[in-house]
Formats: C-alpha cells, sequence, structure tokens
C-alpha cells in the first residue's frame, strides 16, 4: 500500500508517547509498504532525521508558525477550540501541504496521528482516512475530574461536553478512529454514535530497555512516569499514604524512588522521607527499572494502557499494579503480575518479592508476556488489518480481539 502519515508531533526522538508509537509504526510498516510523513520541523534540531530517511519515501516537513502567532492563536481560540493542543498547532501552511500531497498522491489510506491532526484533513477528501489518537479525550477528562481542585471542576466539565462536540464533528470525517486498547475503543463508540472506532495496542521494543546486566538494588521500588500527570500525582499521593507505611513495617529496607520528568509540589514533598527519593527527570529510566526489585503501578484512572508497566516488565522487573494499572494490557495476575486494589494487599505482594517469593519467575513471565503480546511487530500486523478492512469496504468491521 502506499501510506500517508500525517503527524503533527516530529517523531524522533521519540520523547513523549504519540512520538515512540508514529517512530515504530513507520519503522515496521515500511517494511512492506511505502510510506510518505508530512510533521512539523523539530524546533531544537531540524536536521535531525533519525532512521527516517530510510523508513519514509518522501518526508515533507512543514516550519512552525513563531511562537507568538502561537501564542495568538491559542488565546484567540480558547473559547473555540476544545483544547489547546489543537490552538497550539493550527497552522495554514500545514493544511495547504496535506491539501497538495492527498490532491496528487493517490495514496491508498491516509493515518492522521494524534488529536491535533483532524483539523488538517480536507473537507473534500474522500478516500480511506484513520484517526489516531491514544486516549479518548473526552471520556479521560471525565474520569479526573475528581482529581481536580473542586473550583476547577465546572471548567473541565465544560471541556469534557466541548470535546464531545469535537468527537462528534471529527469522527464521521476518519473512516475509523483508533485507540491502543479495546476497552477505549468501545467505550468511544457508545459516546460517540456513528463513529467506528477500533484498537492498535502500544508495542516495546526489547533493545530500548537492554543494556547491561546490573545487580538488583536491596528493597528497591520506583514507580516511573511524568511526575506533573494528573493521574501519576494521584497514585504517588496514594501509594505514599496508604501503602508505602504498610511495606515499611513489614521490610525495614523498603526504600522507593519516584522517577519521572517535572516533579510537582505534590510529588517533591515525599522527599522529606528519608526513604523516598524525588528524582526528577532522567535520560533512562529502564536503568533504574533493572536495579528495583518491584515496580509499582497505583494508578487509579481507567484509561489508556499504561506503558510504565510493559517497560518495568520488559526489563524483568516484577510488578505489582491496581486494576486500574492493569486496564488494557489484561496480564494475569498471579502469574505475570499481581494485581490488587486493596492497600494491605498490595503491600503484602511487595514485601513478597522484596522478599524473593518468586521473584524469578514473576520476572521470566513479565518478559515472555510483554514479548508476545505487545511487540511493535504486532501492533503494526493490527494497524495493517485495519488499514486493508478501510481499504477494502472504507468501513471496518465490529472491533477485532
Amino acid at each position: 500500500m502506499k501510506i500517508l502519515f500525517v503527524a503533527p508531533i516530529f517523531p524522533h526522538p521519540p520523547v513523549i508517547g504519540s512520538a515512540v508509537i508514529t517512530l515504530n509504526q513507520l519503522r515496521v510498516l515500511s517494511q512492506r509498504h511505502r510510506i510518505d510523513l508530512i510533521s512539523f520541523k523539530n524546533r531544537t534540531n531540524s536536521s535531525d532525521l533519525g532512521e527516517l530517511t530510510r523508513w519514509c519515501n518522501k518526508i515533507e516537513l512543514v516550519e512552525r508558525p513563531p511562537r507568538w502567532q502561537v501564542l495568538l492563536s491559542m488565546l484567540s481560540r480558547v473559547l473555540i477550540d476544545p483544547h489547546p493542543d489543537i490552538s497550539r498547532f493550527r497552522s495554514a501552511e500545514m493544511s495547504r501541504v496535506v491539501a497538495a500531497h492527498l490532491s496528487g498522491g493517490h495514496y491508498d489510506v491516509v493515518l492522521f496521528q494524534t488529536l491535533q491532526s483532524a483539523q488538517f484533513r480536507p473537507d473534500w477528501y474522500s478516500g480511506p482516512a484513520i484517526w489516531s489518537l491514544e486516549d479518548p479525550l473526552a471520556l479521560k477528562t471525565e474520569k479526573m475530574l475528581a482529581m481536580y481542585p473542586w473550583y476547577s471542576r465546572p471548567l473541565h466539565r465544560k471541556r469534557v461536553n466541548r470535546l464531545r462536540q469535537y468527537d462528534l464533528k471529527q469522527a464521521r470525517r476518519f473512516n475509523c478512529v483508533t485507540f491502543v486498547n479495546r476497552e477505549d475503543a468501545l467505550q468511544y463508540m457508545n459516546s460517540v454514535p456513528g463513529a467506528c472506532a477500533d484498537f492498535v495496542p502500544h508495542g516495546i521494543s526489547e533493545e530500548s530497555v537492554s543494556g547491561a546486566a546490573v545487580s538488583r538494588q536491596k528493597g528497591m521500588i520506583v514507580i516511573t512516569g511524568n511526575m506533573y500527570h494528573l493521574p501519576n500525582v494521584d497514585a504517588v499521593g496514594f501509594f505514599c499514604e496508604e501503602i508505602f507505611p504498610l511495606i515499611c513495617a513489614q521490610e525495614p529496607s523498603a526504600n522507593l524512588w519516584l522517577i519521572g520528568a517535572r516533579p510537582v509540589t505534590a510529588v517533591r514533598k515525599w522527599a522529606n522521607d528519608s526513604r523516598i527519593k524525588v528524582t526528577g527527570f532522567v535520560p533512562d529510566i529502564s536503568g533504574y527499572l533493572r536495579q528495583a526489585v518491584v515496580s509499582v503501578c497505583p494508578v487509579r484512572l481507567r484509561v489508556g494502557t499504561q506503558t510504565k508497566i510493559l517497560e518495568a516488565l520488559s526489563c524483568g522487573t516484577p510488578v505489582v499494579t491496581s486494576s486500574a494499572g492493569n486496564y488494557g494490557i489484561a496480564a494475569i495476575s498471579g502469574k505475570d503480575l499481581y494485581v490488587t486494589d486493596n492497600p494491605r494487599e498490595f503491600a503484602n505482594h511487595v514485601v513478597s518479592l522484596l522478599a524473593g517469593d518468586r521473584w524469578n519467575e514473576f520476572s521470566d513471565n513479565g518478559r515472555r508476556f510483554v514479548r508476545e503480546k505487545f511487540s511493535w511487530e504486532s501492533s503494526a500486523a493490527k494497524l495493517e488489518q485495519i488499514m486493508e478492512r478501510v481499504v477494502q469496504d472504507r468501513r471496518p468491521k465490529p472491533i477485532s480481539a
């Protein structure tokens, strides 16, 4: 197939989740298909294309509007666009470039990557098009309402309504909308009448978490993730208040590492406890994962896929998580990892692993689970199935397993 990727977020280097997804889809799909890429230039180093030139037949990079223009767009459209990222990426030049490619490119299918990209699909275009999203943002925002301060919740409820209207408008312009797990795709179809949705699972590259063998540090527990993201902040607070003290009461050597970029005050305050370390941004999280004895994911927001769990399992680090953390992953508790929402059970599982009980078994099973269920090759194969259905009948069949 001849495929066009419209990816507003430049996929190299793969710093954030959407870039990781795009980069690996390009890498794998290029082995069997001819791919063109349209994206914005990287502001910091526009000449660094990594291996994209190997994987793409043609790359066209669009200059980002100057920062003052971006700010003006965000201010002027604050009551129009349902999310600031849509305004932040507005670009008449990007719209022109995409339209030019679609009018003369004769593509079998076009993939519009991320929420920001839908605005660049021309109304006149009638070819097969897929809108690739990570999370259903309206549903995610609605589920997060209880995490926001009470005084800001009315504003977020309004955002939910505006995002739903945006979904209703945009979904009908695409043959399929994709998410990273089956549950989110089903919920999206229930909340957006007439939408056709499916899922393309996230992948993990074994080489991204490989490295020299290191010794596990006695008692070391890690929580990873962006430490400004509200669900992660909530998870840290829940663990530190309700679970970690139970662990320390049974295992005096227990120590907790909070690893992730831009920790907010609600995260940094836990460093006042001598047993807890807050690192801030680290260039290689896998190095910490390979030293830890246990990785925990106590998130309470049931949406998306917790790639932090997949990364830990790939490093051979056993995981204890909540049912919300296992949402979209569907690992078997007691075999691949431990799943519980009870604080005392959560603590007991961590203590058991710190003591070495079944540690090697969980380490091996976790690696095997990710390798079999979450490789980028299997992810790309699922995307290929969706593209082929869209090309054949312009309307995918119901969500597959």
